[in-house]
């Protein structure tokens, strides 16, 4: 299924998977169980998107490499995440202003939530 390598690493296809799945679901756990309004389903909307941008760009992030110290690597991989999720085009989707409101608050909240998968990661 993947066939990637990363800043010149050959990576291994159960390691992304697992990878991809492990944060999956800690967007997933994070999410809005009951969302009975439009903003909250708009959070978990954004969740989602997070969710599959970060599955989509994996090998953009230097995950896999022990050559930088593990403040440093935390930091750089925390700034790739911000500025992948930064740099999302959302279009009007087509849903109320709350609902579009919630898509960008999800968003945000997945970088607080990479943060803490990435400090484990690593």
């Amino acid at each position: 299924m993947f066939n990637l390598k990363a800043r010149g690493q050959n990576l291994d296809t159960q390691e992304i998977e697992h990878t991809i799945k492990k944060f999956s679901n800690l967007i997933d756990k994070n999410k809005e169980k009951l969302a009975y309004s439009d903003f909250k389903e708009g959070v978990n909307k954004g969740l989602d998107i997070a969710k599959y941008n970060f599955g989509d760009h994996i090998e953009k992030f230097d995950l896999f490499s022990s050559k930088e110290n593990q403040t440093t690597k935390i930091q750089n991989l925390q700034n790739e995440y911000n500025l992948l999720i930064d740099t999302l085009k959302i279009g009007k989707p087509g849903c109320s202003a709350d609902c579009l409101e919630g898509i960008y608050e999800g968003l945000e909240k997945s970088k607080i939530l990479f943060g803490e998968f990435i400090k484990e990661f690593v």
